[in-house]
């Protein structure tokens, strides 16, 4: 199985690829750092927007959070302030195959009846209905309960939303309490519904980048997540 050059590289990764081309409106990827997340859904959402037609528009959107200290206001106009936290976007690109080059143009192309891809920032999606729209939340456990509820709430006629999260990189101390964290509280609340046919999770666990990667996760990640949040992500484990 392969979306733009981009193969499943585990069990993992094929149960998500396979999750993100059904019809269920949501999906949900945890997961730790370089397991693949955002790679696999960008890679999904290209093929089923561009090649497949499924969907008519791709939007990809973070949450604008910075790591460490603030660098303050960025210069330029709107695109060119989110520029910066679409990087990861921008970086998969390089990975997928030789039609990546091609790919630009879809999200520079002046006419926006033409443009297949969207980087929207999360401060705009507030009243918007996204009907036939392939929409990626990334960093998505730095969301607190307000905004996932902006978000979740936006899904229209033959939407997917797929959610991106790393509960170990949490970057306001306040969204470590589950009680606060928007991404927690709507996955556990749709498991406590019993709400399947609305919804799949993938916890993806193995770490696709340099092998230190891996080593890093053992020792930080425990200690920055705390355990219910471990508990709620191994739900979305895949049968070995």
């Amino acid at each position: 199985m392969a979306f733009f050059g981009v193969s499943a590289r585990n069990a993992e990764q094929k149960a998500a690829m396979q999750a993100l081309i059904n019809k269920k409106p949501f999906t949900f990827l945890t997961g730790p750092a370089g397991s693949g997340k955002t790679l696999v859904a960008q890679a999904v959402g290209l093929d089923r927007t561009i090649e497949n037609q499924a969907f008519r528009k791709m939007i990809y959107t973070r949450l604008q959070a910075q790591v460490g200290m603030d660098v303050g206001a960025l210069p330029g106009d709107l695109d060119e302030k989110t520029y910066p936290f679409v990087a990861p976007f921008m970086d998969n690109l390089e990975v997928m195959s030789n039609k990546a080059s091609e790919i630009k143009r879809y999200l520079t192309e002046g006419d926006e009846d033409k443009r297949k891809v969207f980087f929207d920032t999360i401060q705009t999606i507030r009243g918007r209905s996204l009907n036939f729209a392939y929409f990626m939340g990334d960093e998505a456990q730095n969301l607190d309960i307000h905004t996932m509820a902006a978000i979740a709430t936006r899904p229209g006629l033959n939407a997917k939303f797929v959610f991106l999260g790393n509960f170990s990189q949490i970057d306001n101390p306040r969204l470590r309490n589950k009680q606060n964290n928007g991404l927690y509280r709507l996955l556990s609340g749709l498991y406590e519904k019993g709400a399947h046919q609305y919804f799949d999770h993938i916890n993806l666990t193995e770490t696709q980048r340099h092998p230190v990667v891996e080593v890093v996760e053992e020792i930080l990640r425990n200690h920055e997540m705390p355990a219910e949040f471990a508990e709620l992500e191994a739900r979305g484990n895949v049968a070995q």
